[in-house]
């Protein structure tokens, strides 16, 4: 049976409540009551399935990981997936001959919304077997992580034959806040010899309690963070479109995301002092009034980028490097909303992190 709006809304509250109770929030972050309200339906749909399932399944992680450096490794501030292939040979002292097949390491982690826990995995795959290479043979991931608590070591197992195997470890961090690797080795190990023919290093794993009170969370940081605002959704339009020219008249082009990095504009950066924020609304307010004398009517807000919530926003930079207009309020609110969802939640940036701004169709 398919769920009205107003039925999911009441099942993802009641999902919440069994999740975490939050107190109110103290800083520029939304409570987990807004968040939901700025969210359009498929919004909605997509966060009730991430707090029942908040790990990602292997085909969505490593849909895209490709066999190249961890740099280039397939991933986002949520979850990351590097692929290793390496031959592998043996010689079987049994029957003289030289067995070979070749070996993929998945190396891969989903991060929960919350909590500084999580599960570290890894998929091994060995197919285009020649002989009997797999009789006996001993698999052994062995993990490093810097300042984990949880150092479990992953359980060896002892093949029979060529197929896919899966391995996993719960990890946790032992610090409030700090950054840590993850490396993993895959030993192989037959007749009492051992291989290490594939290593991986995991991106930068970062935890936190500071990018939003009352809650922590890891992600991997190194991985742009991105704000997307839809051309196509009617609750957005106005400030999508907004954007869109801002982005391509002002210095820099200001926050404008591409995926090649020689490409993307200026860099912005979150901004947490509430009080900064307020000022930039203020001048940016004055900027509408002055530029558009005759703009401001009843349900108009002045819409400003980049975003008051931001340190390039209006009383921090010149008046050339901002680019203000009139614009439906409920549209301005909502952005605004999901802004600070992006912020909290979602990118959980730190005060003078980097990100940019997607417009999309």
């Amino acid at each position: 049976m398919k769920r009205t709006p107003r039925a999911l809304a009441l099942a993802l509250a009641a999902l919440l409540l069994s999740v975490t109770v939050n107190a109110r929030e103290e800083d520029d972050c939304p409570s987990d009551a807004q968040m939901i309200a700025s969210m359009s339906m498929a919004e909605l749909r997509q966060y009730e399935v991430a707090l029942e399932n908040p790990e990602r399944p292997f085909d969505e992680v490593c849909k895209d990981a490709t066999d190249q450096d961890e740099a280039d490794a397939a991933g986002s501030r949520l979850h990351y997936c590097v692929k290793r292939t390496a031959p592998y040979s043996s010689h079987n002292p049994d029957t003289g001959q030289t067995e070979t097949a070749t070996v993929t390491l998945y190396d891969y982690v989903s991060l929960p919304r919350n909590g500084q826990t999580w599960m570290h995995r890894v998929r091994v795959v060995f197919d285009a077997v020649q002989g009997n290479a797999m009789s006996g043979l001993v698999v052994f991931p062995e993990l490093y992580c810097g300042s984990c608590t949880d150092r479990q070591p992953f359980a060896p197992l002892t093949l029979s034959g060529p197929g896919t195997f899966d391995f996993a470890v719960p990890l946790g961090f032992d610090t409030d806040e700090g950054k840590t690797g993850q490396d993993t080795q895959l030993v192989l190990s037959r007749f009492n010899n051992d291989q290490s023919l594939i290593q991986s290093s995991a991106p930068t794993l970062r935890c936190d309690k500071v990018a939003r009170s009352s809650t922590s969370g890891c992600r991997f940081a190194d991985y742009p963070a991105v704000f997307e605002v839809s051309l196509s959704d009617p609750d957005t339009d106005e400030s999508a479109e907004h954007i869109k020219v801002a982005q391509s008249t002002l210095p820099g082009t200001i926050g404008r995301w591409h995926e090649n990095p020689d490409a993307r504009g200026v860099p912005l950066r979150r901004l947490r002092n509430k009080r900064v924020a307020g000022e930039n609304r203020s001048v940016s307010g004055a900027l509408c009034r002055a530029r558009f004398p005759d703009g401001a009517a009843t349900g108009l807000n002045c819409d400003e980028y980049p975003f008051a919530a931001t340190h390039e926003g209006a009383s921090l930079v010149p008046e050339t490097s901002m680019s203000v207009r009139y614009i439906l309020g409920e549209d301005n609110k909502k952005v605004g909303e999901k802004l600070g969802a992006f912020y909290c939640t979602h990118a959980r940036l730190l005060d003078g992190e980097e990100f940019w701004v997607k417009v999309v169709d």
